[in-house]
């Protein structure tokens, strides 16, 4: 936790001089976990740090950067990434971003679950897309119809590309996107592409198809995200309900279900993840959501655990 406030901290010194123009926000996820199995392991853990500038240059260019502290599989408790560093080039044609930026396949969906700190995207959990990337893209709206396209390395903000191969993805929403901010509904369908080399001389492709709609009005807010994946012969499965119903302006209560299948053609693979909980509005920039959550596989046996979710936001 040290090493990580001292990241953090290095970060936003060197950020405030190297951008002292820039418009400065932060993002601290962070939570006590208890698994109610024989042991009683319990913890602290900080899930996720984000130290985000944004700026515009002129009336056509901006800019955004975003460092992202987190696990680091390499042996570290906490490392800082370069999670965005992107250019927005507003054209005649749509925004044009160049750089490392955000992936478009999943964040309709999230904006409609509305609880990044308490859990990720089950697309971005399960591995059917990473959550940013390397590349350039353009989005265009036409009337209530917003797209963008993509065409990115396919290896995620902390690889580098490991092929001569680009992925291309597409996503298309009809109605309100931000549903977490704005009343409203929309639906819509994401779609990527990427080739791999099955072996020296043949070629084949990683498909991931995902449709979703959601809705917001009279203090109820919820969402479906049906994907699929194909690669290498297998075809997995993700089905995700989750929702979200305000009391007042303080206090909401929210549940999610997410049932993956990693092979469709095999009974023993399959995960059920349900979390349900409070959301509580403590004071301006801080928030505490405690949460039950059940991981039940198709095979062994489940796991369930209390989590006390904090989001500090600056």
């Amino acid at each position: 936790m040290k090493k990580a406030i001292r990241s953090l901290s290095f970060i936003y010194l060197l950020s405030t001089v190297l951008f002292s123009e820039s418009n400065t926000s932060g993002k601290v996820f962070f939570n006590h976990s208890t698994n109610l199995s024989e042991d009683g392991m319990n913890a602290f853990n900080m899930k996720r740090a984000y130290l985000t500038l944004v700026n515009d240059v002129s009336e056509s260019v901006s800019y955004k950067v975003t460092y992202d502290i987190g696990n680091n599989d390499g042996g570290s408790a906490y490392t800082a990434f370069l999670k965005v560093a992107m250019v927005k080039w507003k054209t005649n044609l749509g925004n044009v971003m160049i750089g490392m930026q955000g992936m478009n396949m999943f964040k309709t969906m999230e904006n409609t679950w509305g609880h990044r700190f308490i859990a990720k995207m089950p697309m971005d959990t399960y591995k059917y897309s990473a959550s940013a990337d390397l590349g350039i893209g353009l989005s265009q709206s036409f009337g209530p119809v917003s797209t963008s396209v993509l065409i990115t390395n396919g290896d995620g903000f902390k690889k580098a590309e490991s092929d001569t191969h680009k992925k291309l993805s597409i996503h298309a929403v009809y109605g309100e996107s931000k549903l977490n901010k704005k009343d409203g509904f929309n639906g819509g369908l994401s779609f990527s592409m990427e080739p791999y080399d099955k072996d020296s001389l043949n070629t084949e492709n990683t498909n991931v198809m995902s449709i979703f709609a959601g809705y917001a009005g009279n203090g109820f807010r919820g969402g479906f995200e049906l994907d699929t994946k194909t690669q290498e012969g297998l075809s997995g499965q993700i089905i995700c309900i989750c929702a979200t119903y305000k009391i007042n302006d303080k206090l909401s209560i929210l549940a999610r279900l997410d049932q993956a299948d990693a092979n469709k053609s095999e009974d023993s693979d399959g995960v059920q993840a349900i979390i349900a909980g409070i959301h509580y509005n403590a004071a301006k920039g801080l928030t505490i959501a405690p949460t039950v959550r059940v991981k039940a596989p198709e095979e062994g046996d489940s796991e369930n655990s209390i989590v006390l979710n904090f989001q500090f936001k600056f």
